[in-house]
């Protein structure tokens, strides 16, 4: 979706909104599909799906400036290269979460988006780590990534921290071709890569000690 559409500003807009979680979110867009179809909705309407207080919110977002300036913030950082955001309603979103109990509505990316089809293997631990302990993720990660899965981690020191490093790692065959393997769900085996599911915004690298991994 280009950025230019401003069917990306109204999910950066719903995604915005004080006071209106993923949970609401998501209720309005089962009841009403696509984000433009709830700002286009009645007040009445929409508090049947999440109340008055949330329909009161989300109709007065249509105007705020300050949401505005947000959306045109977020709109100005994805026109980087490698930053993306990925939405409930985009074919790549990750069917693993798409499938979980609370999907977030928005995800925003900065990397290789094609990454999210790729098999996963997620590897997570202490923050205080043995020096044993931290071989065995790094070693685990390299073998994963070596084999074609992507390894998924949290970027926290420690144990996550070994599972990026041993996944950038990877030790590709001879030739490091990636071959299409029927039944694997259409997915590319071979050298895998890293994805580190963070709990900050895309543009901040926490701890910053992190920054170069």
């Amino acid at each position: 979706m280009p950025i230019h559409d401003p069917a990306l500003a109204d999910w950066l807009r719903l995604g915005l909104i004080p006071g209106v979680g993923d949970v609401a979110t998501r209720k309005v867009l089962a009841a009403f599909g696509l984000p433009e179809n709830v700002f286009a909705s009645s007040l009445t309407d929409l508090a049947r799906a999440v109340g008055e207080t949330q329909a009161a919110r989300i109709l007065a977002a249509r105007h705020d400036t300050g949401i505005s300036a947000q959306v045109e913030s977020a709109l100005s950082w994805l026109e980087a290269a490698e930053n993306h955001l990925v939405t409930l309603a985009d074919d790549d979103y990750p069917r693993d979460l798409l499938d979980a109990p609370d999907p977030p509505p928005l995800l925003y990316l900065k990397g290789r988006r094609e990454l999210l089809g790729r098999r996963a293997v997620a590897i997570v631990g202490s923050r205080n780590a043995t020096a044993q302990g931290l071989a065995n993720a790094e070693n685990f990660a390299t073998a994963l990534s070596s084999a074609g899965y992507c390894v998924v981690s949290g970027l926290a020191l420690g144990i996550d921290a070994a599972a990026h490093r041993g996944a950038l790692r990877h030790e590709p065959s001879a030739g490091g071709a990636l071959r299409h393997e029927p039944g694997a769900g259409g997915s590319l085996t071979g050298p895998g890569s890293t994805i580190a599911v963070i709990g900050t915004g895309a543009d901040i690298v926490y701890p910053a000690r992190n920054r170069d991994l």
